[in-house]
């Protein structure tokens, strides 16, 4: 994380909304995605689903190799 944000507690996807950030994905086989955080609150408040992180990171799944191994970390929009 940039010095900028390391204060900056990102628990739930309405903190990465609330400090301007998208979710950057990076799994173990080098793909990586950019994840819109506006979207995913949306989704999460209309399905009635858990908001924090690690709940977040269990439904994310490799594009490209369809692990669920992957690292997250809040990218500046």
């Amino acid at each position: 994380m940039a010095s900028a944000m390391g204060t900056k507690r990102f628990q739930t996807v309405f903190d990465y909304t609330k400090w301007g950030c998208d979710i950057a994905v990076t799994c173990q086989c080098g793909h990586k995605a950019l994840l819109d955080t506006k979207a995913i609150t949306k989704t999460c408040v209309v399905k009635g689903l858990d908001t924090r992180m690690p709940a977040i990171k269990a439904r994310l799944k490799c594009k490209a190799c369809g692990s669920r191994e992957v690292r997250c970390a809040p990218v500046e929009r």
